[in-house]
């Protein structure tokens, strides 16, 4: 009976230890990765821009972490561009011939180096761009240690030695429950991570220990607290600029410079008819309410036809068409957004008028020309927008459209011949232009 114990005793504990070893190894690949997502994640910019300096403090961030015994992060020609060993940087990258794959994914790949007491995992996680189709710049390595999981290993033993000695039943229990207090914050860890992975940034965990998943879990939740700091200037930023701007300078940061291009593109502009009279007979918050309203509703139409709002002046807006970005038919998507914005606001008086609130009527101008677009201003303050004259024409046939009109240059008129009904008017001279500008009134699209 005494050698029947014994045997059991022994299956219990290689039973117990192999389940625990490969749980431990299992969760911390999992942290691991975490990690190296996490420096992969931000390590992008700095391979674009050769910022070896970043790359190199992000490496050694990761290598601090507990079990780490080396971190690199090399680009797609195996050059390693950064290193927990500077003596390796400007090397190139090479594992090992006893090297095993036991683990590829899409995302990751996890090779075992070596057995026994002294083994470590490769981890590698690929580095892309963040951009709508992403390529690949490189990856990084993270090699973990399996120090900590023959420690655990060690101290089961050890419990379980003493805990079975006692009775065998309640040692097996209490063997299970120290497992579980052992790997339950790492699952919890493990959840948040994936759940970060997923695009939900309000992940914070609480757990409070003052080893290393203590350390790491204080890590992540300053990780995550980082990403909603950067997600939120993201949306700020987009409510200052045009989406398609914002996502522009934020993916190519390089640009982000004063200068411009020379493009082709469509301008608007809309202005509310004797509006400083009109803001004269109400009341400040009235007037507030209403440019709000109105605003409102010109970007949304703008935004819908394929347009940058540009500026919003007074009781105006200046929409460029063709920008940062050419369209397929960027003068008939401005002309369809001018009559889009003339139906709108004609449905906003009816709901001003139910509300026995005054009306407005706006004229608008389109011309297409050639502009210089980019960053204007200092480097201290600047600002995305367009110069020349075919800015300044659109600007003149704004201010001649009567309320309720569409006035067009001949240029967008020509590109556009066929698809709407225009009628002709008086050709308009500018200061400065011996040859008078053709102005067309758009009365109707014909396209079904």
């Amino acid at each position: 009976m005494a050698v029947f114990s014994g045997l059991l005793m022994v299956g219990v504990i290689f039973t117990l230890e192999q389940n625990f070893r490969e749980s431990l190894i299992r969760e911390s690949i999992e942290k691991g990765l975490g990690i190296a997502r996490g420096v992969a994640f931000n390590a992008e910019d700095p391979l674009l821009t050769g910022d070896d300096l970043s790359l190199f403090s992000a490496i050694t961030n990761a290598a601090r972490s507990p079990g780490i015994r080396y971190a690199m992060i090399v680009d797609n020609e195996l050059k390693i561009r950064a290193a927990s060993d500077v003596n390796s940087v400007g090397g190139t990258y090479q594992l090992p011939a006893q090297t095993e794959l036991i683990d590829s994914q899409q995302d990751y790949q996890v090779k075992q180096i070596g057995r026994g007491e002294d083994t470590i995992y490769d981890l590698q996680v690929p580095i892309f761009t963040l951009a709508d189709k992403p390529v690949r710049l490189g990856a990084i390595h993270l090699g973990l240690s399996d120090e900590r999981v023959n420690r655990e290993i060690l101290a089961m033993r050890y419990r379980l030695a003493i805990l079975t000695a006692v009775a065998l039943v309640i040692g097996i229990i209490v063997a299970y429950a120290l497992a579980g207090v052992s790997v339950r914050p790492v699952h919890s860890l493990l959840r948040g991570v994936r759940a970060v992975g997923a695009g939900r940034l309000d992940q914070t965990i609480d757990i409070y220990r003052r080893d290393e998943i203590g350390v790491l879990t204080q890590a992540f939740n300053d990780m995550t607290e980082n990403l909603r700091d950067k997600e939120f200037i993201k949306q700020t930023f987009e409510r200052y600029v045009s989406k398609q701007l914002a996502e522009r300078l934020l993916k190519r940061k390089d640009e982000i410079k004063l200068g411009g291009e020379e493009m082709m593109i469509t301008i608007l502009f809309s202005d509310i008819r004797r509006f400083t009279s009109l803001a004269e007979r109400l009341p400040p918050k009235q007037v507030v309410d209403l440019l709000n309203d109105y605003f409102t509703r010109m970007i949304n139409v703008v935004t819908k036809y394929d347009g940058v709002v540009d500026k919003l002046m007074g009781d105006s807006v200046m929409a460029l068409f063709g920008v940062p970005f050419p369209g397929v038919d960027d003068a008939m998507s401005s002309v369809r957004c001018a009559i889009a914005m003339q139906k709108e606001v004609k449905a906003f008086n009816r709901i001003r008028s139910g509300q026995g609130l005054p009306t407005i009527d706006q004229g608008i101008g389109l011309n297409t020309g050639p502009v210089i677009a980019g960053n204007i201003g200092s480097k201290e303050r600047m600002e995305y927008t367009v110069i020349g004259d075919s800015v300044n024409i659109a600007a003149r046939l704004q201010g001649l459209a009567k309320p309720g009109e569409v006035l067009v240059s001949e240029t967008t008129y020509r590109q556009v011949k066929g698809k709407v009904l225009a009628t002709p008017l008086e050709p308009m001279t500018l200061k400065g232009k011996r040859i008078p500008v053709g102005v067309y009134r758009i009365d109707s699209l014909l396209e079904i």
